[in-house]
């Protein structure tokens, strides 16, 4: 049988039910001394087959009986074991200290002491010192959003689709059930003590993601990155923060001198004394663009071939990487998120509807999410806006 045969195999036996510890097992003797990014190269061409990501996502609980150990005691040793030599060194050596990989490697590294800590204290019985700590945890969606959106659009462009497909699905499961149980703590720090089984059971995942991160994802950037692609990573990941404390990123000299090159040219293009004319009058460029800086409000403009085109983020409620401009929306977006989004853009497109509005509390913070088409005089379809706003001091006022 051929690797992707064996892995539907292992698929088949999980959607029967079949206990996940007994399909792990088959899987380490499968698989032993196979290359973490082989299995991931199996996996995409299921992918290309038609197995939906979703259901690959099964396949992350078994990898980790492989990276991180099977059973008991040798999941703990091992996993401690992997851990220590991933994040040891960057791969391959060398690495400038402001490089991405690096920052990224410095970031799973505080948070693995992070949840090292959180697991002392929850061992101890803690409960109150570790509802005042887990909160903190949140910070990780920092790491997952550079990763979704610097590292693997990137790769898509590549053809490396799968690896990114599933890690972004089970990020997307981590992040869910992170808030969910930072809500419950914070209700009342007793259910750290209810939830103890299922506080365990993330922590234990958000482990494994950062092991397959340094065996998986990150070796498989640095075998396709430009090193232009790594200076536009650099700039982008300043807009995301931090993910852990003491994990900033360190200055990379060639990427601040591309940096600075890149802004100088666009200094030099800019019309900054030519007008923009409208019916009710006109703006020049400088007055048009300090204008827009005043909206409280992220804007982003898709034109009609479903690329994004511009984007205005003086709300700052979700990170604008720059790179991201001049790729399909759908590059942009979870893979559960994908096909909702193509069907929105095909029912403007097709005048069935002209928008859509999303309510949705982002961090404890009431968020509104408009997306609107933009047609012509001529009733042509010129792309879709997005308005993304915080209404927090709105609803105060009314409180």
């Amino acid at each position: 049988m051929t690797r992707q045969e064996v892995l539907r195999s292992y698929l088949d036996r999980l959607q029967k039910g079949e206990a996940l510890a007994d399909v792990r097992r088959d899987f380490v003797k499968s698989f032993v001394g196979v290359r973490p990014e082989e299995i991931m190269e199996a996996e995409q061409e299921l992918m290309r087959d038609g197995v939906a990501p979703r259901e690959l996502q099964k396949l992350c609980d078994i990898h980790s009986a492989l990276f991180c150990g099977e059973s008991g005691e040798e999941i703990a040793s091992q996993r401690a074991a992997t851990e220590r030599a991933a994040l040891a060194s960057p791969e391959p050596a060398g690495l400038p200290e402001g490089h991405p990989v690096t920052a990224l490697q410095r970031e799973n590294a505080a948070l693995t002491q992070q949840l090292e800590s959180l697991s002392r204290l929850l061992a101890q019985g803690k409960a109150a010192a570790f509802a005042a700590a887990f909160p903190r945890l949140n910070a990780l969606r920092a790491h997952y959003a550079k990763k979704e959106e610097l590292l693997m659009p990137v790769l898509y462009r590549y053809g490396v689709t799968g690896p990114s497909e599933v890690m972004w699905g089970v990020d997307d499961e981590i992040k869910k059930e992170l808030g969910v149980l930072t809500k419950a703590i914070r209700e009342d720090e007793e259910n750290v003590t209810l939830y103890r089984g299922r506080l365990q059971a993330l922590m234990t995942r958000i482990r494994e993601m950062i092991v397959k991160e340094e065996r998986i994802l990150l070796p498989l950037t640095l075998r396709y990155f430009t090193e232009e692609e790594w200076f536009a990573v650099y700039r982008d990941a300043q807009e995301f923060g931090a993910a852990a404390e003491g994990s900033a990123q360190p200055c990379w000299d060639a990427a601040e001198e591309w940096c600075n090159r890149q802004q100088e040219a666009l200094s030099r293009e800019e019309i900054l004394d030519g007008k923009v004319q409208f019916e009710t009058g006109a703006l020049t460029v400088r007055q048009l663009r300090a204008m827009l800086s005043l909206f409280p409000v992220d804007i982003t403009f898709i034109d009609e071939n479903d690329v994004l085109r511009y984007f205005l983020n003086e709300g700052k409620i979700f990170a604008r990487p720059r790179s991201a401009l001049g790729r399909k929306v759908y590059e942009c977006h979870p893979p559960q998120i994908i096909p909702v989004v193509r069907q929105m853009l095909a029912d403007f497109k097709a005048k069935k509807r002209d928008h859509m509005v999303v309510w949705r509390r982002i961090m404890g913070k009431p968020i509104g999410v408009r997306y609107q088409a933009v047609y012509g005089k001529d009733g042509a379809y010129l792309g879709t806006v997005e308005f993304v706003q915080d209404f927090t001091e709105a609803l105060a006022r009314f409180a």
